[in-house]
Parts: structure tokens; C-alpha cells; sequence
């Protein structure tokens, strides 16, 4: 009998992320994901966020699934509206990129921004995800910070 280990060839440990947390935004652990901060705000408004997740997909599927998945997720959010989207480099790695907007039943009109990257392991695929949202009112004030977070996106294998 083999034994097989993780991390190794056939099953690559994770992929190391790292992302800016500028000044009025923090660590945001309590989010359960790989990475989130969350910006400053009074009590009672919402808290404009970027949260990064990792997703271990078969090879060669996660650009098309993940995309699917989206504009899926997409079509069930209530008047949501597309504001673009693109293929395009992550980090130096194929990805995609789309912005919208939509009515949250609880917290009313919110705009996210959601970058995919898939990241070439060998025999699997990492997905990265980078989502950033914030209400519609504080768009203003917080859009260029949420795509300048998204920007630092760090994507660095542990090779």
C-alpha cells in the first residue's frame, strides 16, 4: 500500500493570499473565510467589506464553473443590475471580473465587485475569489477603495 500525504505533488497545499487593509478599514476574521476586512463605520450602517475566499476545484474546470455559478447567483438576486464584466488577469492569472448592483431585502441596494482567479496547481485548480461590497450610498466614498483592496490581491505559490 502508497501513502499519500498533504501537501504534496498530487494534492498541492493552498496557494498563499495576501491583500492591503488601508487606513479606516480592519481585519475581519469573524467573516470565516481565508481573508475579509471590513471598513470603519457608525454603528447601524452597513460595513462596506472584501472578503477572499479559496476554492479547490478539478482541473480545467474552474474558470467556466465558477462563472456559471456567478452569473447564476446573479440571475436570483433581486433587480440586479450589471454594471460590466470582463476576462482579464489576476494576480498574472486568468480571470474575470464583473460589477453589479442589487436590492437586499434587509439592507436595500448594494454594489459589489467580484474578481475570480484560477491558479494552476498541476493535476487541480485554486479559485480565488475577491468580493468586495458596499451600500449604494456609500459608493461615493468607498468604490475606489474596495477595487484599490482588490488590486493588492497577493496570490503566491508555496513552492
Amino acid at each position: 500500500m502508497v501513502e499519500i500525504t498533504y501537501p504534496s505533488e498530487d494534492f498541492p497545499g493552498p496557494v498563499a493570499l495576501g491583500m492591503a487593509c488601508p487606513e479606516g478599514w480592519q481585519p475581519f476574521p469573524e467573516a470565516g473565510q481565508i481573508l475579509a476586512v471590513v471598513k470603519k463605520v457608525p454603528e447601524g450602517q452597513f460595513r462596506p467589506n472584501v472578503i477572499v475566499s479559496l476554492r479547490r476545484m478539478r482541473l480545467n474546470t474552474a474558470m467556466r464553473q465558477a462563472v456559471s455559478e456567478l452569473q447564476q447567483r446573479t440571475a436570483t438576486l433581486h433587480d440586479y443590475t450589471s454594471v460590466g464584466e470582463q476576462e482579464r488577469l489576476i494576480c498574472g492569472w486568468p480571470g474575470y471580473r464583473t460589477e453589479g448592483s442589487f436590492i437586499d431585502p434587509t439592507a436595500g441596494t448594494l454594489a459589489q465587485a467580484i474578481r475570480l482567479a484560477v491558479v494552476n496547481r498541476g493535476a487541480v485548480e485554486d479559485l480565488v475569489q475577491i468580493t468586495g461590497t458596499c451600500h449604494a450610498t456609500q459608493v461615493p466614498d468607498t468604490w475606489e477603495s474596495i477595487r484599490a483592496i482588490q488590486e493588492s490581491l497577493s496570490i503566491t505559490l508555496d513552492e
